[in-house]
């Protein structure tokens, strides 16, 4: 079944059966550093195959499930990486700090909130459009890596676990494709790492490629299946950002330009360990991820994240037009760590031909409006950038958008969570599901 969609194209929509969402990408598309896992308790019925959502082997150029082929509930699980051995929650407890074993991933935060509005907004007669999720990235790959013909070829992965999900589905009767793909990649890229290209142009070709590739051979080649898959991305930000922003940019546009493909939004609010995520992190990732399949795959809206339109100089001042999901503008702290963090400037840089321009203030000047004071007038050329490296890829602007997650934070030492994931402002809440800013990088035009 298929739905037409503002973009002009006929979009895969949930099917009575099974509905496969794959994530794939690098360490966060597959819950490095993820534990303890958080849902370890089904809920729903959505599903996996094997007894967890990432195969038996971390970097093998195949998709073999861990314990068997069958399907059983959706739960998180930690493993050994790189050998892949399930852990017990003792052994879980006892992992030293720096530990990068495999937890909690953003699929289990996806598809509970994808699926539960989507009951809600349809009813039982979606009741048998279940979800079956599948986790096939590699940790510390670039994209060149990751795509179609690399040498190993990780993209095999892929392959066999749709084939493995559509004979699951038809060895109990029922009807299979692929419904959504998340793709969670750029960190080696943003840095031009192992060979892999930061520049924006390049980038960007890559992206396009790696998704025609995955919708030809994986829906329509062997799912069998007319309609694509929508695609839905993060951006790379955090640790990993970089001044030039040249990924992220390509990420964005993206987005922004291909029919098909939604940014869920940028990573860096979300709590983490350093580079990657902790549990609660992933699992709130996933609850963004959710919120914008729903929108998207139930609603049939055309996403857009948080992102600039227009950087326009005014004498001293740089007045920023943005596309706001749900207005007005607000600041906000994301986190650093555990630490939600006052970003200097609020995470924006003004360049000109000479190099930085100091700031003296940012201000919200309308719902979907920000100004940006400088200390001097730019000299030449400039460009306004938010949160780049400068910044610890952070930065503090975000929509009101007031929506909770289903999912609340937890915190427990006696399973292995570090002091300082105790952050008292979260403990015990819902994760809140504002949108943020995607970074960027983009010139300041003359008014």
């Amino acid at each position: 079944m298929a739905a037409g969609t503002p973009h002009g194209i006929r979009q895969a929509q949930p099917i009575p059966g099974l509905n496969h969402v794959i994530a794939y990408g690098q360490s966060l598309s597959t819950g490095w550093e993820g534990w303890p896992a958080l849902s370890l308790a089904p809920r729903g019925d959505s599903l996996m195959l094997g007894r967890s959502v990432r195969p038996a082997s971390e970097s093998e150029a195949a998709f073999v499930p861990v314990g068997d082929r069958s399907l059983h509930p959706l739960a998180a699980t930690v493993q050994d990486n790189p050998v892949g051995v399930l852990l017990s929650e003792e052994q879980v407890a006892g992992l030293p700090e720096d530990s990068v074993a495999l937890g909690e991933t953003v699929l289990e935060g996806a598809a509970g909130a994808y699926r539960s509005a989507l009951l809600a907004a349809r009813g039982a007669a979606m009741a048998p459009a279940r979800l079956l999720a599948s986790a096939c990235g590699v940790g510390g790959r670039t994209l060149e890596a990751l795509s179609r013909g690399a040498r190993p070829e990780l993209f095999n992965r892929l392959r066999d676990c749709v084939s493995l999900g559509k004979q699951a589905a038809a060895a109990s009767g029922q009807a299979y494709q692929v419904l959504a793909l998340l793709l969670l990649q750029g960190e080696h890229n943003s840095w031009a790492l192992n060979g892999g290209t930061a520049n924006r142009a390049d980038y960007r070709t890559l992206l396009v490629r790696l998704y025609h590739d995955m919708v030809a051979e994986l829906a329509q080649g062997i799912a069998g299946q007319e309609a694509p898959p929508a695609l839905f991305t993060y951006q790379t930000g955090g640790a990993y950002a970089s001044d030039e922003l040249g990924v992220a940019m390509a990420q964005l546009d993206l987005a922004l330009g291909l029919p098909g493909c939604f940014m869920a939004g940028p990573v860096y609010p979300v709590t983490d360990k350093g580079g990657h995520l902790d549990a609660n992190g992933y699992r709130w990732l996933g609850a963004q991820f959710g919120k914008v399949m729903h929108r998207v795959l139930t609603l049939g809206e055309v996403w857009r994240p948080l992102y600039p339109l227009s950087a326009v100089q005014r004498g001293r001042q740089v007045l920023l037009r943005l596309v706001v999901p749900a207005p007005p503008l607000a600041w906000g702290r994301p986190f650093a760590g555990h630490r939600p963090t006052d970003v200097a400037d609020r995470g924006f840089t003004v360049a000109d031909a000479e190099g930085g321009v100091p700031v003296q203030e940012v201000t919200l000047t309308g719902p979907d409006s920000v100004a940006v004071t400088l200390d001097r007038l730019p000299r030449g050329p400039a460009t306004v950038r938010y949160a780049d490296r400068r910044h610890g890829g952070l930065g503090a602007l975000r929509d009101s958008d007031a929506t909770e997650a289903q999912d609340c934070y937890v915190f427990d030492p006696l399973t292995g969570h570090r002091a300082s994931a105790e952050v008292a402002e979260l403990v015990g809440r819902p994760y809140p599901l504002a949108n943020w800013c995607v970074a960027f990088n983009i010139p300041i035009m003359p008014e």
